[in-house]
């Protein structure tokens, strides 16, 4: 029994000295590839120092999650708590990514009618198109003070201004970045009066924002509708829990209950994300 016993302990600290160092390493460059994966994407929306921070705590979402889940589930559904929270701690950075560059994506449309107004203010003051791009760098906020900032410092170190304006471009890509682009180009080999140009890429902007209002008032009420059939099964599940915990134990008891409890998570995730996809609207 003892030479048993010697021989299990013998091959588990084998199989320990050479597996886990193994998976320790590809877990760090796992977590690196991420860290720097959600430290590109967070570039252009949060200051660098800042980004450190916010990319540690998207490498541990998922552990803080998974212990989070398992203190809240009750104890019969603890592993599918724990189970949920690791599948939410790898989407919910790249969620929380999305949005934060959608929100960096809407407040730089927003302040394009302001820097175009400005941009055509310096035009009639006899400056030019550098110039003018550096008093919008200097009154406005950010990001529009960030994004012409970095046009200018390409400028400056050499790269010309077509290459800068389309960087910009696929930074923050929009019909009005599009729009700004093709004018100052077209500007610059055929001659145009910018200001006027300015003027109309203004009004158009303004009544597409008005149209955008309208469209954002008639699907409010679709996006209410959907954030309540998705919690309604949920706050179903915690009040009925609460009051009477033996009706979920046919559930939890039983291989089949535990399966639909499954299939009826992971069709509750889905008709949330179709909700959601179906009231967006695209910008073409």
């Amino acid at each position: 029994m003892t030479f048993v016993l010697f021989v299990v302990f013998l091959s588990v600290s084998m199989v320990g000295f050479f597996v886990v160092p193994i998976i320790y390493s590809r877990t760090v460059i796992f977590s690196q590839k991420r860290q720097q994966y959600f430290s590109h994407k967070l570039d252009r929306v949060m200051p660098r120092q800042q980004i450190q921070k916010v990319t540690k705590i998207y490498i541990l979402a998922p552990i803080l999650l998974a212990v989070f889940f398992a203190i809240v589930f009750p104890a019969q559904v603890r592993v599918l708590g724990i189970v949920l929270g690791v599948i939410g701690g790898f989407f919910f950075p790249g969620l929380y990514t999305k949005i934060l560059i959608a929100q960096n994506k809407k407040k730089f449309a927003d302040q394009m009618v302001d820097a175009l107004m400005i941009m055509s203010s310096s035009f009639r003051g006899g400056l030019s198109l550098i110039q003018a791009m550096e008093s919008v760098v200097e009154e406005m906020p950010e990001p529009m003070a960030q994004e012409l900032s970095t046009v200018l410092a390409e400028n400056n170190m050499g790269v010309s201004l077509e290459e800068a304006l389309a960087h910009l471009y696929h930074r923050q890509p929009s019909p009005a970045v599009q729009q700004m682009t093709t004018a100052i180009l077209l500007a610059r080999e055929t001659g145009g009066n910018l200001p006027v140009i300015f003027q109309r890429i203004v009004s158009v902007l303004r009544q597409r924002k008005r149209i955008e209002g309208q469209i954002a008032t008639l699907t409010i009420q679709g996006k209410i509708q959907g954030v309540v059939m998705s919690l309604l099964p949920i706050m179903f599940i915690f009040v009925v829990y609460g009051s009477n915990p033996e009706y979920f134990n046919h559930m939890m008891a039983s291989s089949l209950g535990r399966k639909m409890l499954i299939y009826a998570c992971i069709s509750e995730i889905l008709g949330a994300y179709m909700i959601i996809r179906i009231s967006m609207i695209k910008d073409f």
